[in-house]
């Protein structure tokens, strides 16, 4: 859709925190639209595309629909879109549709559908990016965005209520940008308050106006829940507008003031110490585990700059949940389709700390030659008493880190399933969870003579090295073992789009300066570490779903389940989410717990159809049949812990590989 003129930059900054929901337009709608014909309709000469228009029914703020040149409402997507079109791969497979049918497809998946989405800009063009699809009628009568606070994890609902009406602190509403116009009510936890918020300086920072009193209804979950047909997490709800007036009128006559509330102490406790839920993120027992480390904070920032000046466009939240693997495990592994920059990212993210190339930063390319650990180490010649390393040069480097245990050194095996890892690599595997005290390496025996003093017998493996490998996932690579499984993340980094990258590599001009941070072992290991994991480290709905899964799992092949070792996996990674200066989490406590399910879970979930459809669910033509994980996902339990949205694509994409190739990896 073509603007009168380009947005200014802060406009499009504030658009991106921004969701709308509507509908596909009908012909009549279009009939005074020149150029648009057909609610889904071929885009171009060649017509290698498939436009799609979407009559927007919540709010759309001045600043944008005063670009428009017509005031019908109407937004256009595009199968052009990197991220619409890995939408429909989820939607309708549109990948593995003949072109003649991807129309008509697209048409049904989005026909009488109410369809959440956000707008992206490029130059004077605006356009649509798709989230969702509720298979609901969309109401005629249109619909308000209702927003949810976002609360740092020591914040409880007594905080939040003291902001809005005791010291009145600024709030944060992370989905309504001060774009819209002011929000008149906030849903939170059961509680719809009816406010007066002025704005701050942050684009979705707000503060209750001084004097006038905030209004409250409790219990309206179920009543909320009713007039609500679509969300984004728990910080939007897009609520009918024909209802919200009923639900007005409701107000008049129930509402309790919230002042009187906090002044006469009906609630019997101080702010940080009440209304914890068990099972909720806020839970008061998981507080002390998040201090924002501004050392840490830094370092993710380089990282983020850099990747950008390198071209390597990853997701923020996929370079942060990388980070978050590595500081908490000897060993991470990034995978995904070739051509991504998985390497590169392993390698950047070593230069960013200080390390540099060929030294304290080595790459190893695995071949598919390789079968024993002699290969990447070296061996023992027991007649002339010498030690031959290996042309990788690992050895070399474990003992310069050895002998230097306060800087950090990394390891990157690059395409390391080339070969079957559990082969080449083996002793490294026993010794992920060693004590750093007994984690020693043996090259040979300590009573073998030996001439060069420079080897001996074993190498100390420090908590100073970080292992990370790289894999592809294809006919050429081999699967790795549960055992592996269990003592490693394996991270599918998500690209940005073609044109996301384009708008971020013409804001840089140097991409060749790597800017650096000296960082120590002390430092990555301790001082941005919050502990040894434990069980007390998840809540009480986190350890029930687990528990749950487990169930799933070992119900069918005892040989399988999430052992105690994957838990305190979960729970060391959940305890070491970054935090920004505000004191919130860079990614949700909700997002790292889908990907540690993802991660750590569902990857050993492979095979023949016997086992693995009635986890993961199947497909009859279209439609997808859940199967007993994802009805675990979308039960209360799981969403009271996470919405699994990776987890989700992750069950999906088996499904689909049953379908196709009767296994499933």
């Amino acid at each position: 859709m073509k603007l009168k003129r380009r947005l200014n930059p802060e406009i499009q900054r504030k658009l991106d925190d921004a969701f709308f929901v509507g509908r596909l337009v009908t012909e009549d709608e279009l009939a005074l639209t020149p150029n648009f014909y057909e609610p889904v309709e071929y885009q171009g000469e060649l017509q290698d595309y498939i436009q799609f228009h979407i009559k927007c029914l919540s709010p759309i703020p001045h600043e944008l629909s005063k670009q428009f040149y017509y005031s019908n409402d109407i937004f256009t997507g595009s199968t052009a879109s990197d991220h619409n079109y890995e939408k429909f791969r989820e939607w309708i497979r549109i990948d593995y549709l003949p072109h003649v049918e991807v129309k008509e497809k697209i048409f049904e998946c989005l026909q009488d559908k109410l369809i959440v989405f956000q707008l992206s800009c490029y130059n004077d063009y605006i356009n649509v990016e798709l989230v969702q699809v509720e298979n609901i009628q969309p109401a005629a009568g249109g619909y308000t965005p209702i927003p949810g606070p976002q609360l740092r994890l020591d914040e409880t609902k007594s905080d939040f209520e003291n902001k809005l009406s005791g010291d009145r602190r600024p709030i944060v509403l992370k989905y309504y940008p001060s774009l819209f116009e002011l929000p008149e009510f906030i849903y939170y936890q059961g509680t719809l308050y009816h406010v007066a918020l002025k704005t701050n300086l942050n684009a979705t920072t707000y503060s209750q106006e001084e004097g006038v009193d905030v209004l409250f209804l409790e219990h309206m979950e179920a009543d909320f829940s009713n007039i609500v047909d679509a969300r984004v997490d728990d910080l939007l709800y897009f609520v009918q507008t024909d209802a919200l007036k009923t639900l007005k009128a409701r107000f008049e006559q129930e509402a309790n003031s919230l002042s009187r509330k906090l002044t006469v102490g009906e609630t019997a406790t101080q702010p940080g110490t009440a209304d914890v839920v068990q099972g909720d993120y806020s839970d008061a027992a998981l507080t002390s585990r998040y201090v924002f480390n501004e050392s840490e904070w830094n370092f993710l920032n380089l990282l983020k700059m850099n990747a950008r000046k390198k071209a390597l466009f990853f997701q923020d939240e996929d370079l942060i949940a990388f980070h978050i693997s590595v500081k908490t495990n000897m060993l991470s592994i990034i995978g995904g389709m070739s051509g991504t920059g998985k390497s590169q990212l392993a390698q950047l993210y070593g230069e960013t700390m200080g390390l540099t190339y060929g030294k304290e930063l080595l790459l190893i390319p695995v071949s598919p030659s390789y079968h024993e650990p002699n290969d990447v180490l070296g061996y023992y010649n027991p007649t002339t008493g010498v030690y031959h390393e290996s042309e990788t040069g690992l050895v070399r480097l474990l003992l310069e880190a050895e002998a230097h245990p306060e800087r950090m050194y990394m390891v990157v095996f690059d395409e390391m399933n080339l070969s079957q890892v559990e082969h080449w690599f083996s002793p490294f595997i026993s010794l992920l969870e060693v004590d750093p005290d007994k984690r020693y390496l043996t090259l040979f025996h300590a009573d073998s003579r030996f001439h060069d003093e420079m080897y001996k017998p074993k190498v100390k493996i420090g908590d100073n090295i970080i292992f990370v490998g790289t894999v592809n996932f294809d006919d050429t690579t081999k699967e790795f073992s549960d055992r592996l499984l269990d003592r490693t993340n394996v991270i599918r980094p998500s690209k940005l789009s073609f044109r996301e990258a384009y708008n971020i590599v013409s804001t840089f001009d140097d991409t060749t300066n790597v800017q650096t941070m000296e960082v120590s072992a002390k430092l990555f290991r301790e001082e941005w570490v919050s502990g040894a994991p434990s069980l007390n480290s998840l809540t009480e709905a986190e350890l029930t779903f687990l528990d749950e899964l487990h169930t799933l799992l070992n119900n069918d092949d005892s040989q399988k389940g999430v052992s105690f070792r994957v838990v305190l996996g979960i729970a060391g990674y959940l305890s070491n989410i970054p935090v920004n200066p505000d004191g919130l989490l860079m990614i949700s406590r909700g997002q790292a717990f889908d990907r540690q399910v993802e991660q750590r879970i569902l990857t050993k979930i492979k095979g023949f159809e016997s086992f693995v459809t009635p986890l993961v669910g199947s497909y009859s033509g279209d439609e997808y049949i859940e199967g007993d994980i994802m009805k675990l996902i979308r039960s209360e339990l799981g969403q009271k812990v996470s919405t699994f949205e990776r987890s989700v694509n992750a069950l999906k994409r088996k499904a689909k590989e049953l379908m196709l190739y009767g296994f499933a990896h």
